[in-house]
């Protein structure tokens, strides 16, 4: 019989481990006496992008008679403490605050509101996947609660929260005795008398699978080594944060994102709290466990740092909107709205284009889309509307200026159709501008907010979705309503929350919304904020340009720092490749390669199918690469696939099911595409190649890659990754793809110096697409063609036969 505490992977510095044994044997000695008890320190797996687990406490008490620990009763039945995995986060910064609940039982600091509930769901998900796809868990049997320590001078518990001076069994203890949890068992098979023999083994799993998991490669350490050694020389941008706010310009490739990951390690180092927000979410992947890697570094060597949040921004954005009751307000209102505007712009199209049929005394679809995207007399969203409309008159077959003004009747009661199917769950991602718009109104507007949206008598809409206190509302006749003051003070509350992250770094801002930037000014002011600006070549998600230097019309005190052209990561023989197609697009590329004396190969495969025996042999001359080097597959390998012609079990057959709603308020199709899985995974898996497959439809259940999974892809998602060999898989049909993209037609609109014509606009579109994905690789660039005759394919076979050194090329 005992007693069993034993630490994994050092001691935490957040408390005093004699004094945590003291209180486990004090709490148990009366009733218990057979309990196994795990610490878990700095649990090294990057599990959860949201946060990472401080201290896992796994515990375990033996399911025997006279060997238990009673914690309280629920309907006069006994609640008895079996067992529990428990991940930990510390939070150290709020220590002189003044914590408390408010009447409604929320946690609040200094009256701003306290909220960890992302990150608390984060981890238990990711938690209970891990177990459960890594480490052989049985899925039905697990249940995991976070905790948050909030050190603190006030002392109490409240759901997944700690409040106190210092960290202890009677603490935990206290808060399952104080919660209405009915049952205690994270794992039900511990809580049988072989279950509980037997924790010993599923421990080693969890710690050699995590041991496992958590290696890091040459890549990886190179990047850790490089921050390391830099920390002390970038004093002079370090020293301009949180007094300007920072734009970091260069092209792609050129190491932006590693500039602002090294200056948000210095924040850290010096116990800052920063955020870092960017769009792609497997970036966000990569940014997270590299800061994982620099953290489990400085906590072996008993170095405290600062806490460092990931996010994308629209995860960001959602929290946001959700946290101060938006989404909830925003309803039919807006639809009114939505159908106000695109009559407005439908009238000005429907003039616009009957005036150029009466001149022309013909419709010609094509002559027509360069006349509105070159207009002076359009502005942006109009020209959109113009745009859709002439793609829905060819659409439907209907071209013939006779028939324009009931087939312009028929466009709007479409697009009307769109918009009505809008699901109010779905407003986020249907109408995400508007969420913005509304949002941005209620942080630096709450009073017009209030007035527009009749909040007042949203009390019961408000107090089910954010709880509202007593000072929120006032009661007449026995009904309540919410207060302009009591909206006020619940927004700064919520707002205030955030604005505890010192300093933002935001990755690919030229890529940012007006409404975005105008919101991240608002919450955390520009002096707090660091960006990273890649500038036109690399604008792939709106029309324009964010402008960083001008916050409502004024001008924002700004620290620009170029960075050269030259590439941190890229080989010679790949810069040149990406050099000729921008050239050939009228593209301000100009890179210079990565110094070193192997220049990398390119390599093209205009096979357009493969046995078994060519893929893998692919594959292997790439993993060896990457074994020379030292990388892991992870960082070895990455390969892109478009959404049909690479998959097998595709159904070709697009569902539009409802509209979204763009950035100008225009309502635009939202397409569901069946998809099947890629063609060559099975085959390489029996050659026990292991991949993380991030196309998959659905990702509720998936955990960050590990070391040693090689990642698949969308071309879409590969922004700001890396990897020594990258295979691009039907490259000329990703081509195609974008140059059809209904977004194709609308790149750059707003450029009036542009002029190009409609088919080199979509071209200029299509190659800005496809130069992202051809600056991810360091050494080794594949791609596939399936066709040569086809526009991209046509450019590498001229840029084959104009260069010779490097390129191997597979028929």
């Amino acid at each position: 019989m005992s007693i069993n505490i034993i630490p994994i992977n050092g001691r935490n510095s957040n408390f005093d481990y004699e004094k945590f044994e003291s209180s486990v044997r004090k709490t148990l000695e009366k009733t218990c006496q057979n309990c196994k008890i795990f610490l878990f320190n700095n649990f090294p797996v990057t599990i959860s992008v949201d946060s990472q687990i401080d201290l896992l406490v796994v515990i375990s008490i033996e399911n025997i008679k006279g060997n238990y620990l009673f914690t309280k009763k629920i309907d006069d039945y006994p609640i008895y403490f079996q067992n529990q995995i428990i991940p930990i986060v510390f939070v150290n910064d709020l220590i002189d605050d003044n914590i408390n609940l408010n009447d409604k039982k929320q946690i609040e600091s200094n009256e701003i509101f306290i909220d960890y509930s992302n990150e608390i769901n984060s981890l238990k998900y990711g938690l209970i996947n891990y177990l459960k796809n890594k480490c052989s868990f049985s899925d039905d049997e697990l249940y995991i609660e976070p905790i948050i320590f909030i050190k603190n001078k006030n002392n109490f518990v409240k759901d997944n929260y700690i409040v106190g001076d210092k960290f202890d069994f009677y603490k935990i203890f206290n808060l399952y005795r104080e919660n209405s949890i009915k049952y205690i068992s994270s794992y039900k098979k511990w809580s049988t008398e072989i279950g509980y023999k037997s924790i010993q083994v599923d421990i080693e799993k969890i710690t050699n699978q995590a041991q496992f998991d958590s290696k890091i490669g040459y890549l990886t350490k190179k990047k850790i080594d490089r921050i390391s050694k830099l920390l002390s020389t970038t004093k002079s941008i370090y020293d301009e944060l949180n007094s300007n706010l920072i734009i970091i310009n260069g092209k792609a490739g050129t190491g932006k994102s590693s500039e602002l990951l090294l200056l948000s390690m210095k924040c850290l180092l010096n116990k800052q709290n920063t955020y870092y927000l960017t769009y792609n979410k497997l970036l966000i992947f990569e940014i997270a466990k590299t800061i994982s890697a620099f953290r489990n570094n400085k906590s072996n060597n008993n170095i405290e740092i600062g806490q460092g949040l990931v996010k994308t921004l629209h995860s960001f954005f959602y929290k946001l909107s959700k946290t101060l009751g938006v989404l909830h307000i925003l309803s039919a209102e807006r639809i009114e709205n939505l159908l106000t505007l695109l009559n407005k712009r439908m009238r000005i199209v429907f003039d616009f284009i009957t005036e150029e049929i009466k001149s022309t005394n013909e419709l010609k679809i094509e002559d027509l889309k360069s006349k509105i995207q070159n207009s002076n007399r359009l502005d942006i969203p109009t020209k959109e509307v113009g745009i859709d409309l002439l793609n829905y008159i060819k659409k439907v077959n209907l071209i013939s200026k006779e028939n324009f003004n009931s087939v312009s009747k028929q466009f709007y009661e479409y697009k009307k159709r769109l918009i009505a199917n809008i699901n109010a769950n779905d407003v986020f991602l249907a109408d995400y501008y508007g969420v913005l718009e509304n949002t941005l109104l209620q942080i630096d507007k709450p009073e017009e907010f209030y007035v527009k949206h009749n909040v007042k008598d949203k009390f019961d809409l408000l107090d089910l979705a954010i709880g509202l206190n007593k000072e929120n509302f006032e009661e007449i006749d026995g009904k309540r309503y919410v207060t302009e003051k009591g909206l006020k003070t619940t927004t700064n509350r919520r707002v205030g929350g955030l604005r505890r992250k010192s300093t933002i770094f935001i990755d690919e801002a030229q890529d940012c919304h007006r409404l975005e930037k105008e919101i991240l000014i608002s919450i955390f002011k520009s002096q707090n904020i660091v960006v990273a600006n890649g500038g036109k070549e690399q604008l792939i998600r709106h029309t324009e340009l964010c402008d960083w230097t001008v916050s409502k019309a004024l001008k924002l005190s700004v620290k620009n720092h170029p960075i050269r052209n030259k590439s941190y990561r890229i080989k010679k023989t790949l810069v040149d490749f990406c050099n000729f197609i921008s050239n050939k697009y009228q593209i301000k590329f100009n890179l210079e390669p990565y110094d070193t004396e192997d220049n990398g190969e390119l390599i093209v495969d205009f096979r357009k199918s493969h046995n078994q025996d060519e893929i893998t042999n692919l594959f292997n001359q790439f993993s060896l690469k990457g074994d020379v080097y030292g990388y892991t597959p992870y960082e070895s390998i990455l390969v892109l696939i478009e959404a049909n012609t690479q998959r097998k079990n595709v159904s070709n057959s697009k569902t539009i099911e409802s509209g979204i709603i763009n950035e100008y308020g225009n309502i635009e199709d939202n397409i569901n595409l069946s998809r099947g899985n890629w063609q060559h995974l099975k085959s390489l898996e029996d050659k026990d190649f292991m991949f993380w497959d991030g196309t998959l439809s659905d990702k509720k259940d998936q955990i960050p890659p590990n070391p040693n999974e090689i990642r698949i892809i969308h071309y879409e998602s590969c922004r700001g990754l890396e990897a020594n060999s990258v295979a691009c898989f039907g490259i000329d049909k990703f081509f195609e793809l974008k140059r059809n993209d209904p977004d194709a037609e609308k790149y750059l609109i707003e450029d009036l110096f542009l002029n190009q014509n409609n088919e080199q606009r979509k071209s200029m579109f299509a190659a800005t697409w496809t130069l992202m994905s051809l600056t991810r690789a360091i050494d080794t660039q594949y791609i596939q063609i399936n066709d040569e005759n086809s526009e991209f394919g046509k450019i590498v076979c001229e840029y084959i036969n104009t260069k010779k050194e490097n390129i191997k090329v597979l028929k």
